[in-house]
């Protein structure tokens, strides 16, 4: 079975791989990270014809690994005997290896008890049929056969009841260009400051930016969250200054790092880049405001 092993000092936990899996803090990440230096969402993992692949969501000035490059991003994920592929986070302890490759295989997470479910422990609690996981009150019913991700109950011959979260391999679609639209609801933004990163989500879609651009993205996204969030130039620089960027800057580099900021989002693939920021008129003022519609949150706060 694909097996990751996660080692944070001293500790290691073996964990299986999911056609598609998060590596990072945030608690949607299947392989959950606890330094507080790594990213919400650091890694992707996912399984296709060729094998695994792995690439940085953010922080990829600070990830290190091997693979060859296979596109968009993307490096193989090798497991070899001895040692496999190995990512690292550099200034902390934190590193991933593949150790058993293979397409992934159904487990199951326990969700109460915040670990794997696999093999005979599995076979306890689910129905496994090929590539399929069934509860076992489905009586061996295909049709009833658990969805990846799907959560279920599951009663003990002693009456307990523990919840599971199902992982069904199935293959898993290349993302298509675009791959996020800001022109569409639903898009939200996880900014932070420390590393001036922020990682773009839309469903299960995202796109990251990083450097200097993230302070001016901060500079708008505060301004909204107190007050109608319109910034002259001026307004824009002097609050910029406030978080650490350089006074002898030119104000003109607020409009540089908004361009910046789309070009990047722009490389991947990213459309509806021009309701990003809305300009509108005041008397002989211009002013800039971040779209509306965009939900905004800041890490660590």
């Amino acid at each position: 079975m694909a097996t990751l092993l996660l080692r944070e000092s001293d500790t290691v936990r073996a964990i299986p791989l999911a056609a598609a899996t998060l590596v990072g803090r945030a608690p949607a990440c299947l392989v959950r990270v606890a330094h507080e230096s790594c990213p919400a969402h650091w890694l992707e993992l996912r399984w296709r014809p060729q094998g695994w692949s792995w690439r940085a969501l953010t922080a990829p000035d600070r990830t290190y690994g091997g693979g060859t490059f296979v596109g968009d991003g993307w490096r193989s994920l090798d497991a070899r005997e001895g040692q496999g592929t190995r990512v690292r986070l550099s200034g902390t302890n934190v590193h991933v290896e593949l150790v058993e490759g293979g397409p992934p295989r159904p487990f199951a997470w326990d969700v109460i008890a915040d670990g794997p479910v696999d093999g005979d422990a599995l076979a306890e609690v689910a129905e496994i049929r090929g590539d399929l996981l069934l509860p076992l009150t489905a009586e061996g019913d295909s049709d009833a056969a658990l969805k990846d991700g799907q959560a279920w109950v599951h009663v003990g011959t002693g009456g307990e009841m523990r919840t599971f979260r199902a992982h069904v391999p199935g293959t898993v679609p290349p993302t298509l260009a675009p791959r996020l639209d800001l022109g569409r609801p639903g898009v939200s933004v996880e900014i932070d400051m420390e590393h001036l990163s922020a990682l773009f989500f839309q469903g299960d879609v995202s796109a990251s930016v990083r450097g200097e651009c993230v302070r001016v993205l901060a500079v708008f996204a505060q301004a909204r969250g107190h007050g109608d969030g319109w910034l002259d130039a001026s307004e824009a620089w002097g609050r910029w200054t406030e978080l650490g960027g350089t006074r002898e800057t030119s104000i003109d580099r607020m409009s540089w790092e908004r361009g910046k900021l789309r070009g990047q989002l722009a490389r991947q693939h990213v459309s509806g880049l021009e309701g990003l920021f809305v300009l509108r008129k005041f008397g002989t003022f211009v002013k800039t405001r971040l779209a509306t519609e965009l939900e905004v949150s800041f890490m660590g706060g």
